[in-house]
């Protein structure tokens, strides 16, 4: 009668650590670009000499002199305004927003913004301007 012995062999390991190290690097890359990507929206911020209080929004609108809006970085029209602007007062009760408008925006099209603002219930509805 023959025995067989069973030779147990250790798993193989693999070694992660350059993984790792790789994707912590690309995490790191893909962090400090982000926060270091200014909008690419061209404005023309009106001067005051004042200085702003605000430093932080939920939400920034931007208007520029040919009348695009943009909600952050996304062109909206302004017939959507309103709407946008209720559904983001539905998800963020007293969330703070930005208005940053080129300094020749028609007073109509700035208007508009501020009276969509107001139906929507938006109550931290900020100005942008550049200090003197």
């Amino acid at each position: 009668m023959k025995s067989f012995s069973r030779k147990t062999t250790a798993p193989s390991d693999v070694n992660i650590t350059p993984l790792l190290d790789i994707v912590f690097q690309l995490l790191l890359f893909f962090i400090l670009t982000s926060a270091l990507v200014q909008p690419a929206i061209d404005l023309d911020l009106p001067e005051s000499s004042r200085s702003s209080d605000y430093l932080e929004a939920d939400l920034v609108i931007s208007a520029d002199k040919e009348g695009r809006i943009y909600f952050n970085d996304r062109n909206i029209a302004l017939s959507e305004v309103e709407p946008a602007l209720r559904a983001f007062a539905a998800r963020n009760s007293g969330g703070e927003v930005i208005f940053r408008a080129d300094g020749v925006l028609p007073y109509k099209d700035f208007f508009a913004i501020l009276e969509a603002s107001g139906a929507a219930g938006i109550e931290n509805f900020h100005l942008a301007y550049e200090e003197k």
